[in-house]
């Protein structure tokens, strides 16, 4: 069964005039600095992912194992954004994202695990607040700890199927894990940079495990400009009666900052 994360554009978007690139340059967003020291950075952006692992609509089991190259043949609709509110040493971020997949393939019945052909249409939005603090902060390198929570909203509907449509099921969950994380900015010299972030939560609060991991390699092309490309790799194991999510999925990053 098909499902993929997502693959967009990844563009960044200025605030306002006197937006400048950020110093440690791999974030793919845009930060415009006011006269009483707020940085505020938005961004939006893409990840191109496959996904592994099962996901269980109404006591069916629906086996997920899709490549890279899969996702335009089964995504929908996605959208994805990034807001970052800085002052002094300490952040607070707010990330969004919104995917929609439609797939064909086989599903598991719930008694005697049965395989049946099945229509699925998922639907994901997922919500991260994190607020942070930087404990090192030099023209080279830049350290930020990160805490807060993470929002999954899951709605999954499973058309059987035969010579016709013989039915369908569905189920949705929606819950909320706690995280905690460490970011790392660094200069590589000349115009190249890099980023490197993990966040670890779940801790049985929803999920058993939720996590990331996140690396992004960036390239000054000019003044005002600069390329990133990367990758990031996630995992969630959630369990609910019925309702099951347990998948991992992994794949580049590609963007673009601008400064205006």
């Amino acid at each position: 069964m098909k499902l993929p994360h997502l693959f967009s554009l990844l563009l960044s978007l200025p605030l306002a005039a006197g937006t400048t690139a950020l110093p440690a340059g791999p974030e793919p967003v845009m930060t415009t600095t006011t006269e009483d020291g707020w940085e505020l950075t938005l961004g939006l952006y893409g990840w191109g992912a496959g996904l592994e692992g099962d996901l269980g609509v109404a006591g069916y089991t629906v086996p997920l194992d899709v490549s890279f190259s899969d996702i335009l043949d089964t995504l929908d609709m996605t959208a994805m954004g990034m807001m970052e509110l800085r002052k002094g040493p300490w952040l607070m971020q707010l990330e969004g994202l919104y995917l929609r997949n439609s797939m064909t393939g086989t599903a598991y019945t719930p008694v005697r695990n049965t395989p049946v052909q099945a229509k699925l249409t998922a639907q994901t939005t997922r919500l991260s607040l994190v607020g942070g603090y930087r404990i090192v902060d030099t023209d080279c390198t830049k350290l930020d700890l990160l805490a807060g929570c993470v929002f999954y909203d899951i709605d999954n509907e499973l058309r059987l199927l035969g010579r016709r449509v013989l039915g369908s099921v569905g189920s949705g969950e929606g819950w909320l894990d706690p995280v905690i994380g460490v970011r790392l900015n660094q200069r590589l010299g000349g115009p190249w940079s890099a980023q490197l972030r993990a966040d670890v939560g779940g801790f049985g609060v929803s999920s058993d495990l939720v996590w990331q991991a996140v690396a992004l390699l960036g390239y000054d092309l000019g003044e005002s400009s600069t390329l990133f490309v990367g990758y990031r790799h996630a995992a969630v194991d959630y369990q609910k009666g019925n309702f099951l999510y347990d998948a991992a999925s992994g794949g580049p990053i590609l963007g673009l900052a601008l400064s205006f």
